[in-house]
């Protein structure tokens, strides 16, 4: 088997089709607790719709299941939102940057003429 975790997720919609919930600007060595996890200065809070873990048991590592932090073997509900610590993406070497979307760039240029 492959040593290592691996995982995908789907980024979900905080509004406005963003997937940032809130960005922390906060002084150095501070941190805050947002919804039962920890962010600090430049962090971002990022809700996932879906999370999928690698199954350890399969040694192709082609095998896949859904995380759903509420779910138990007794309840079938669709999975919930939740928030990930921008942090986490850069510890994967994931480069994460702003992507604004065309028409609300487009609005943004539009407002500047004004």
């Amino acid at each position: 088997m492959r040593p290592g975790h691996h995982w995908f997720f789907k980024f979900g919609d905080a509004g406005d089709g963003a997937s940032c919930e809130e960005k922390f600007n906060l002084t150095c060595h501070t941190w805050e607790d947002y919804k039962g996890t920890q962010f600090y200065n430049v962090h971002q809070a990022l809700v996932v719709e879906r999370w999928l873990n690698r199954v350890e048991e399969d040694a192709s590592g082609l095998t896949f299941e859904e995380l759903n932090p509420i779910q138990d073997a007794d309840t079938l509900q669709p999975p919930v939102a939740m928030l990930i610590n921008s942090s986490e993406l850069r510890a994967a070497g994931f480069t994460l940057g702003e992507v604004i979307p065309p028409a609300l760039e487009a609005a943004a240029r539009d407002s500047r003429r004004m």
